[in-house]
Protein backbone atom coordinates (compact mmCIF):
# COMPACT_ATOMS: atom_id res chain seq x y z
CA UNK A 1 0.00 0.00 0.00
CA UNK A 2 2.83 2.38 0.81
CA UNK A 3 4.42 1.71 -2.56
CA UNK A 4 1.27 2.88 -4.33
CA UNK A 5 1.31 6.20 -2.41
CA UNK A 6 4.93 6.73 -3.29
CA UNK A 7 4.22 6.25 -6.96
CA UNK A 8 1.32 8.72 -6.85
CA UNK A 9 3.46 11.38 -5.14
CA UNK A 10 6.21 10.86 -7.73
CA UNK A 11 3.71 11.20 -10.55
CA UNK A 12 2.27 14.45 -9.15
CA UNK A 13 5.74 15.87 -8.74
CA UNK A 14 6.60 14.99 -12.32
CA UNK A 15 3.46 16.74 -13.58
CA UNK A 16 4.26 19.89 -11.56
CA UNK A 17 7.81 19.96 -12.93
CA UNK A 18 6.59 19.53 -16.48
CA UNK A 19 4.07 22.36 -16.02
CA UNK A 20 6.73 24.69 -14.63
CA UNK A 21 9.07 23.97 -17.56
CA UNK A 22 6.26 24.61 -20.07
CA UNK A 23 5.35 27.91 -18.39
CA UNK A 24 9.01 29.08 -18.41
CA UNK A 25 9.42 28.28 -22.10
CA UNK A 26 6.22 30.16 -22.94
CA UNK A 27 7.36 33.34 -21.09
CA UNK A 28 10.81 33.16 -22.69
CA UNK A 29 9.27 33.03 -26.14
CA UNK A 30 7.04 36.04 -25.43
CA UNK A 31 10.04 38.04 -24.27
CA UNK A 32 12.06 37.28 -27.39
CA UNK A 33 9.14 38.31 -29.58
CA UNK A 34 8.71 41.60 -27.71
CA UNK A 35 12.44 42.29 -28.12
CA UNK A 36 12.28 41.76 -31.86
CA UNK A 37 9.42 44.21 -32.41
CA UNK A 38 10.45 46.88 -34.95
CA UNK A 39 9.56 50.25 -33.49
CA UNK A 40 8.68 52.81 -36.16
CA UNK A 41 9.32 56.56 -35.63
CA UNK A 42 6.56 59.10 -36.06
CA UNK A 43 5.96 61.04 -39.25
CA UNK A 44 8.02 63.97 -37.81
CA UNK A 45 11.30 62.54 -36.56
CA UNK A 46 13.47 64.48 -34.06
CA UNK A 47 15.34 67.43 -35.52
CA UNK A 48 18.90 68.16 -34.54
CA UNK A 49 19.20 71.35 -32.48
CA UNK A 50 22.44 73.27 -33.05
CA UNK A 51 24.41 73.93 -29.87
CA UNK A 52 26.26 77.22 -29.60
CA UNK A 53 29.89 76.79 -28.62
CA UNK A 54 30.61 78.05 -25.07
CA UNK A 55 33.14 80.78 -24.56
CA UNK A 56 35.74 80.02 -21.93
CA UNK A 57 36.84 82.83 -19.62
CA UNK A 58 40.13 82.91 -17.79
CA UNK A 59 39.77 83.49 -14.05
CA UNK A 60 42.50 84.86 -11.86
CA UNK A 61 42.04 83.16 -8.51
CA UNK A 62 43.96 84.66 -5.58
CA UNK A 63 46.32 82.54 -3.60
CA UNK A 64 44.89 81.08 -0.43
CA UNK A 65 46.33 82.76 2.63
CA UNK A 66 46.87 80.89 5.83
CA UNK A 67 45.09 82.47 8.76
CA UNK A 68 47.17 82.93 11.90
CA UNK A 69 46.13 80.94 14.93
CA UNK A 70 45.01 83.58 17.37
CA UNK A 71 44.46 83.12 21.10
CA UNK A 72 40.84 82.03 20.53
CA UNK A 73 41.76 79.44 17.87
CA UNK A 74 41.89 76.38 20.11
CA UNK A 75 40.40 73.72 17.83
CA UNK A 76 42.01 71.63 15.13
CA UNK A 77 40.56 68.93 12.90
CA UNK A 78 39.04 66.11 14.98
CA UNK A 79 39.87 67.65 18.36
CA UNK A 80 36.55 67.57 20.29
CA UNK A 81 36.30 69.15 23.72
CA UNK A 82 35.71 67.17 26.86
CA UNK A 83 32.11 67.64 28.01
CA UNK A 84 30.99 66.98 31.57
CA UNK A 85 27.59 66.94 33.23
CA UNK A 86 26.87 67.76 36.85
CA UNK A 87 24.62 64.95 38.12
CA UNK A 88 23.19 67.17 40.85
CA UNK A 89 22.31 70.24 38.78
CA UNK A 90 22.24 68.77 35.28
CA UNK A 91 24.47 71.59 33.95
CA UNK A 92 27.07 70.96 31.28
CA UNK A 93 30.67 72.16 31.26
CA UNK A 94 33.50 71.66 28.78
CA UNK A 95 37.27 71.84 28.72
CA UNK A 96 38.97 73.04 25.53
CA UNK A 97 41.11 70.39 23.81
CA UNK A 98 44.10 72.74 23.92
CA UNK A 99 45.14 74.76 26.93
CA UNK A 100 45.61 78.33 25.72
CA UNK A 101 48.25 80.40 27.46
CA UNK A 102 47.08 83.88 28.50
CA UNK A 103 48.34 86.68 26.24
CA UNK A 104 51.43 88.55 27.33
CA UNK A 105 50.30 91.89 28.84
CA UNK A 106 51.42 95.10 27.19
CA UNK A 107 53.02 95.91 30.52
CA UNK A 108 52.72 99.70 30.77
CA UNK A 109 50.10 102.44 30.78
CA UNK A 110 50.01 106.23 30.41
CA UNK A 111 49.67 107.73 33.89
CA UNK A 112 49.80 111.43 32.95
CA UNK A 113 50.91 114.08 30.50
CA UNK A 114 52.51 116.94 32.38
CA UNK A 115 53.10 120.30 30.78
CA UNK A 116 55.15 122.86 32.65
CA UNK A 117 53.37 126.22 32.78
CA UNK A 118 55.20 129.30 31.58
CA UNK A 119 56.72 131.14 34.54
CA UNK A 120 54.64 134.32 34.03
CA UNK A 121 50.84 134.22 33.67
CA UNK A 122 48.21 136.91 33.03
CA UNK A 123 45.58 136.61 35.77
CA UNK A 124 43.50 139.74 35.16
CA UNK A 125 43.46 143.46 34.55
CA UNK A 126 41.85 146.65 35.89
CA UNK A 127 40.85 149.27 33.33
CA UNK A 128 41.18 152.87 34.52
CA UNK A 129 40.36 154.31 31.09
CA UNK A 130 38.67 152.05 28.54
CA UNK A 131 39.83 154.33 25.73
CA UNK A 132 43.50 154.11 26.78
CA UNK A 133 44.86 150.60 27.33
CA UNK A 134 48.20 151.98 28.53
CA UNK A 135 46.53 153.06 31.77
CA UNK A 136 45.33 149.56 32.57
CA UNK A 137 46.78 147.82 35.62
CA UNK A 138 47.67 144.20 34.87
CA UNK A 139 47.62 141.45 37.49
CA UNK A 140 50.45 139.08 36.62
CA UNK A 141 51.43 135.91 38.48
CA UNK A 142 54.95 134.57 38.98
CA UNK A 143 54.79 130.74 38.96
CA UNK A 144 58.25 130.39 40.47
CA UNK A 145 57.73 132.64 43.49
CA UNK A 146 53.98 131.98 43.66
CA UNK A 147 53.36 135.70 44.03
CA UNK A 148 51.20 138.22 42.21
CA UNK A 149 52.99 140.97 40.28
CA UNK A 150 51.21 144.18 39.29
CA UNK A 151 52.45 146.08 36.26
CA UNK A 152 51.44 148.72 33.73
CA UNK A 153 52.58 148.86 30.11
CA UNK A 154 56.21 149.97 30.08
CA UNK A 155 56.98 148.71 33.59
CA UNK A 156 60.01 146.50 34.18
CA UNK A 157 59.93 143.88 36.94
CA UNK A 158 63.51 142.97 37.82
CA UNK A 159 62.64 140.31 40.39
CA UNK A 160 60.47 138.38 37.91
CA UNK A 161 62.83 139.21 35.03
CA UNK A 162 60.31 140.56 32.54
CA UNK A 163 59.19 143.88 31.06
CA UNK A 164 55.58 144.60 30.12
CA UNK A 165 55.80 145.97 26.60
CA UNK A 166 52.13 146.47 25.70
CA UNK A 167 48.55 145.53 26.49
CA UNK A 168 45.70 145.37 23.95
CA UNK A 169 41.98 144.72 24.30
CA UNK A 170 39.97 143.63 21.28
CA UNK A 171 36.17 143.69 21.56
CA UNK A 172 34.17 141.80 18.95
CA UNK A 173 30.39 141.59 18.47
CA UNK A 174 28.63 138.66 16.87
CA UNK A 175 25.32 138.65 14.98
CA UNK A 176 23.39 138.69 18.28
CA UNK A 177 25.40 141.68 19.53
CA UNK A 178 27.19 139.57 22.13
CA UNK A 179 30.56 141.05 22.99
CA UNK A 180 33.69 138.90 23.03
CA UNK A 181 36.66 140.48 24.79
CA UNK A 182 40.17 139.31 23.94
CA UNK A 183 42.88 140.84 26.13
CA UNK A 184 46.55 140.19 25.36
CA UNK A 185 49.72 141.35 27.06
CA UNK A 186 53.12 141.27 25.38
CA UNK A 187 56.13 140.93 27.67
CA UNK A 188 59.88 140.74 27.11
CA UNK A 189 61.34 137.68 28.82
CA UNK A 190 64.65 139.04 30.08
CA UNK A 191 66.00 135.52 30.61
CA UNK A 192 65.65 134.41 27.02
CA UNK A 193 65.36 137.79 25.27
CA UNK A 194 62.12 136.63 23.55
CA UNK A 195 58.79 138.41 23.33
CA UNK A 196 55.95 136.37 24.79
CA UNK A 197 52.23 136.99 24.27
CA UNK A 198 49.95 136.19 27.22
CA UNK A 199 46.17 135.92 26.69
CA UNK A 200 43.74 136.55 29.51
CA UNK A 201 41.77 133.44 30.38
CA UNK A 202 44.29 131.10 28.74
CA UNK A 203 47.05 129.38 30.64
CA UNK A 204 50.33 129.41 28.75
CA UNK A 205 52.66 126.41 28.84
CA UNK A 206 56.27 125.87 27.88
CA UNK A 207 56.93 124.03 24.63
CA UNK A 208 57.93 120.78 26.34
CA UNK A 209 55.77 117.98 27.75
CA UNK A 210 56.60 115.19 30.20
CA UNK A 211 55.12 111.74 29.62
CA UNK A 212 54.60 109.71 32.81
CA UNK A 213 54.65 105.94 32.19
CA UNK A 214 53.76 103.39 34.88
CA UNK A 215 53.04 99.66 35.05
CA UNK A 216 50.40 97.50 36.75
CA UNK A 217 52.88 94.59 36.81
CA UNK A 218 55.31 96.62 38.95
CA UNK A 219 53.85 99.33 41.17
CA UNK A 220 57.29 100.87 41.72
CA UNK A 221 57.98 101.31 38.01
CA UNK A 222 57.82 104.87 36.65
CA UNK A 223 59.41 106.57 33.64
CA UNK A 224 59.38 110.26 32.73
CA UNK A 225 59.96 110.91 29.02
CA UNK A 226 60.32 114.29 27.33
CA UNK A 227 61.49 113.52 23.79
CA UNK A 228 60.18 111.63 20.76
CA UNK A 229 61.31 109.06 19.79
CA UNK A 230 62.68 107.58 23.02
CA UNK A 231 63.48 103.92 23.73
CA UNK A 232 63.03 102.66 27.29
CA UNK A 233 62.87 99.41 29.24
CA UNK A 234 59.69 98.19 30.93
CA UNK A 235 58.75 95.30 33.23
CA UNK A 236 57.75 93.05 30.31
CA UNK A 237 59.87 94.27 27.42
CA UNK A 238 61.48 97.12 25.51
CA UNK A 239 59.38 100.05 24.28
CA UNK A 240 59.71 103.11 22.04
CA UNK A 241 57.74 106.31 22.59
CA UNK A 242 56.79 107.29 19.04
CA UNK A 243 54.27 110.13 19.21
CA UNK A 244 52.54 112.50 21.64
CA UNK A 245 49.03 113.79 20.98
CA UNK A 246 48.14 116.65 23.32
CA UNK A 247 44.67 117.18 21.85
CA UNK A 248 43.67 113.57 22.54
CA UNK A 249 45.81 113.30 25.71
CA UNK A 250 47.41 110.14 24.37
CA UNK A 251 50.75 108.72 23.28
CA UNK A 252 51.78 106.09 20.72
CA UNK A 253 54.11 103.38 22.05
CA UNK A 254 55.63 100.42 20.23
CA UNK A 255 56.60 97.28 22.14
CA UNK A 256 59.40 95.18 20.65
CA UNK A 257 58.88 91.51 19.88
CA UNK A 258 59.02 89.21 22.93
CA UNK A 259 59.62 85.48 22.31
CA UNK A 260 56.72 84.35 20.07
CA UNK A 261 54.87 87.68 20.30
CA UNK A 262 54.99 90.07 17.34
CA UNK A 263 55.87 93.77 17.78
CA UNK A 264 52.82 95.69 18.94
CA UNK A 265 51.88 99.37 18.60
CA UNK A 266 49.29 100.90 20.93
CA UNK A 267 47.77 104.32 21.45
CA UNK A 268 47.65 104.81 25.22
CA UNK A 269 45.26 107.24 26.87
CA UNK A 270 45.62 108.57 30.40
CA UNK A 271 44.33 106.10 32.98
CA UNK A 272 44.67 105.33 36.67
CA UNK A 273 46.45 102.30 38.08
CA UNK A 274 43.17 100.81 39.39
CA UNK A 275 41.56 100.71 35.95
CA UNK A 276 40.99 97.08 34.99
CA UNK A 277 40.44 97.76 31.29
CA UNK A 278 42.96 100.31 30.02
CA UNK A 279 41.58 102.59 27.27
CA UNK A 280 44.07 101.58 24.60
CA UNK A 281 43.74 101.19 20.86
CA UNK A 282 45.88 98.93 18.74
CA UNK A 283 46.85 100.39 15.38
CA UNK A 284 49.43 99.58 12.73
CA UNK A 285 52.49 101.76 12.95
CA UNK A 286 52.08 103.09 9.40
CA UNK A 287 48.60 104.41 10.19
CA UNK A 288 49.75 106.68 13.00
CA UNK A 289 49.82 110.36 12.13
CA UNK A 290 52.61 112.57 13.34
CA UNK A 291 51.08 114.71 16.03
CA UNK A 292 54.19 115.75 17.89
CA UNK A 293 53.96 119.17 16.25
CA UNK A 294 50.78 119.86 18.25
CA UNK A 295 52.96 120.82 21.19
CA UNK A 296 53.60 124.52 21.52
Amino acid sequence: MNKIYDKLILAVAALILAGGVALYLKQAGATSQAASVNVQTADNPYQLVPVQPSESADANWPEAEAQPAGPKWIYDVFTPPKIYVDLDTGEFSADPPVKVAPPVPFGIYLADLERKPYRIQLEGYIEEDSSDASKTLLLMFDEETQKQVRARPGDEKAQSEFKLLSFDIDRKRDADYNVEVIAKATILDQRTGEEVVLTHGERRFDSGVTVIIRSEEDATYVRELTEVPTEFEGPTGTYTLQQINLEESSVTVEKDAVEDEEPEVRVLSIQSASSSTPPTNTKPAQEQSDVFDLMF
